[in-house]
């Protein structure tokens, strides 16, 4: 079994695990998910609050140690009218940042729930270090599919992107040193559990796999190589 796959069973293996504890302490109410495709409220506002871990290929990474900080998002989910929402996000690592609003639609059925969802992000980052005065930025298409489920006391939530970059371009100073433009960077699939902690209290915990040309994290290293890359991220998140 591959590593994604064996990532993925072990989540899937855990949250069976917490079923029978959380059943002792709370059920999943639907107003307190976040990541799970739950259509909300004509102006129902939610938010929640996350940190990402990743494993950077050590081909890319090297001894860059800035790199290897984790990444902090912010998210905000809210209501339309027929189950239409709209979303954004912001995520950062101090020298890079990542700005992204976007719109789905969410079907339901019982306990299953589907999403389907499109983002446009805008990303830059800058670096000044021992003279290294460089920057980048770009803009990346998240065409979204999220599938979930609600067991009762616990909600999983299965959802894959793909990584479409209509713009990319790296500086040197003033003096523009790359650019490309409309490429299929990749895909990513994440798992992703909601249990409650108490009242509308929830903590998040999942798995994404990326397959990715250019992570958008790791630009200040340059990567040049034009093949897909593994990267592997573990997600720890609250909704307060």
């Amino acid at each position: 079994m591959n590593k994604p796959i064996r990532h993925i069973a072990a989540l899937v293996f855990l949250s069976i695990l917490l079923l029978p504890v959380s059943g002792r302490s709370q059920q999943v109410d639907s107003p307190g998910l976040f990541h799970f495709p739950v259509g909300l409220s004509q102006g129902d506002l939610r938010w929640a609050m996350s940190v990402e871990f990743a494993k950077i290929p050590e081909d890319i990474i090297e001894e860059a140690s800035y790199v290897r900080a984790p990444l902090f998002k912010f998210g905000v989910r809210y209501g339309l009218p027929n189950d239409f929402l709209l979303n954004g996000q912001i995520a950062t690592q101090i020298i890079n940042n990542h700005f992204m609003l976007g719109a789905g639609w969410v079907y339901k059925r019982d306990q299953l729930h589907i999403e389907v969802d499109y983002g446009l992000a805008y990303w830059f980052g800058s670096l000044e270090i021992e003279g290294f005065d460089n920057s980048a930025r770009g803009w990346i298409n998240y065409p979204g599919l999220a599938v979930g489920y609600d067991f009762g006391m616990l909600a999983l939530t299965l959802r894959g992107e793909l990584n479409i970059v209509t713009s990319l371009s790296t500086f040197a100073g003033d003096i523009e040193v790359s650019s490309d433009n409309n490429f299929f960077n990749g895909y990513s699939v994440a798992l992703i559990m909601e249990q409650p902690l108490y009242r509308q209290k929830y903590i998040t915990l999942g798995f994404r796999m990326n397959q990715l040309k250019l992570y958008w994290p790791t630009w200040p290293l340059f990567p040049t190589f034009n093949r897909y890359y593994y990267i592997p991220e573990v997600i720890i998140g609250f909704r307060l």
